[in-house]
């Protein structure tokens, strides 16, 4: 049964991986879509060339220039972004572009491609503005039926991790019954009526009752069996902390 649910958590981590891998993929893609929407009305105002170039990143673009050949720098940017608690996801357009007092030849071509954008989204905003909406409807369409599946799939693998460690923690109190040995390197310790019990070579549970659980156990230092009540959630903290600390079991008598 335990390797059985490992699998199915295997397959589930595998399909939230593949999930994730979509989701991204269809971001891509609508971002790729909308420069392609974009690019025309660049294009209609002269604000694209060999030297001026778009660049786009998650609803922000931006006219970028290559400068003495290799310096990609950016001349304006503009975002038309969905506006701050806006429940229709009114969306709205924002500009940035840097002021300076020297009067180049690139920062006086910088103010022209300026003019440019500014002219092409007073005249085209309402177009452009519906245009990446309706993007943005069938986007927030794809990624919604993404998410429906992920969440499904999490809560899917919650359960089976908490029935994994429904069945570990059944297989350590098993084998605590039994007796367990430790080795001095483990440092294992346990707090034992409230106070701490260091180097323990030794444990075996006895029984349980309620929220306590009655313990026999050896100190590196003691040479005789100390038997002692526990917090339940005392035992449970020693569990995890080492379940891959056990050395081989010994059962005492």
């Amino acid at each position: 049964m335990k390797n059985v649910i490992k699998n199915q958590i295997k397959e589930v981590e595998q399909k939230l991986s593949f999930l994730d891998q979509k989701r991204e993929s269809i971001d891509n893609v609508y971002q790729d879509l909308e420069v392609v929407f974009l690019t025309p009305f660049l294009e209609q105002y002269n604000i694209l060339s060999e030297e001026y170039f778009l660049k786009y990143s998650y609803n922000s673009f931006s006219i970028n220039a290559l400068r003495d050949g290799i310096y990609r720098e950016e001349l304006v940017s503009f975002r038309i972004h969905v506006k701050s608690f806006s429940e229709n996801r009114e969306r709205v357009i924002s500009t940035s572009f840097y002021s300076t007092n020297t009067s180049s030849d690139f920062e006086l071509n910088r103010m022209i491609i300026i003019g440019k954008v500014g002219q092409m989204l007073l005249d085209n905003k309402d177009v452009i503005i519906e245009g990446l909406n309706e993007l943005d409807r069938k986007h927030s369409s794809e990624i919604k039926e993404n998410n429906n599946e992920v969440y499904a799939l999490e809560k899917e693998l919650r359960e089976l991790k908490l029935s994994l460690k429904e069945i570990e923690k059944e297989e350590m109190y098993n084998i605590l019954s039994e007796g367990v040995h430790f080795k001095m390197d483990d440092f294992a310790t346990l707090d034992i009526n409230n106070k701490e019990s260091r180097y323990l070579s030794y444990i075996k549970l006895l029984s349980t009752k309620n929220k306590s659980v009655v313990i026999k156990y050896i100190g590196h230092r003691d040479e005789d069996f100390t038997t002692a009540t526990v917090r339940l959630m005392h035992l449970e903290r020693f569990i995890i902390r080492y379940f891959n600390l056990l050395a081989p079991k010994e059962v005492l008598a």
